[in-house]
């Protein structure tokens, strides 16, 4: 005649079935048959974030030299204003850091050389020219 499972028979088998599974994820990857996935799409696949301008790889030369600099410079100009939510042309270490600008909210002091607790776009462009950075 048959037993009928009881809970301890259940427990059991759900060691035996744990101890299963932690000896396959134990194995070496060599010992494991894997098959590799084959993945067939008709459309490629697209970030719905990446906006549609973006997605197409661009044709235009890569710039270099004066107008690098210059897109480089016009980039840290839009961060720095953004930074700006008072529009007084200046940052305290506070907006600094609460807008993403991590570095010069770590240089701050450095920066403000006149300790007046607010950096202006200048005084971090000097800054960054003054550490090696080619700034027109």
């Amino acid at each position: 005649m048959a037993q009928p499972y009881t809970r301890a028979t259940s427990l059991w088998m759900l060691c035996v079935a744990l101890a299963g599974a932690a000896s396959f994820a134990l194995a070496p990857l060599d010992a494991v048959a894997v098959e590799p996935l084959s993945v067939q799409s008709t459309q490629p696949l697209r970030d719905p974030w990446v906006p549609p301008e973006s997605r197409k790889p661009s044709t235009a030369p890569p710039t270099e030299g004066p107008a690098l600099r210059a897109q480089v410079e016009r980039k840290l100009k839009q961060a720095f204003d953004a930074a700006d939510v008072s529009h007084t042309g200046s940052l305290t270490r506070q907006q600094a850091d609460a807008a993403g600008l991590g570095f010069v909210a770590r240089h701050f002091d450095e920066i403000d050389r006149q300790k007046t607790g607010a950096v202006r776009f200048d005084d971090v462009k000097r800054y960054l020219v003054a550490r090696g950075a080619q700034l027109d």
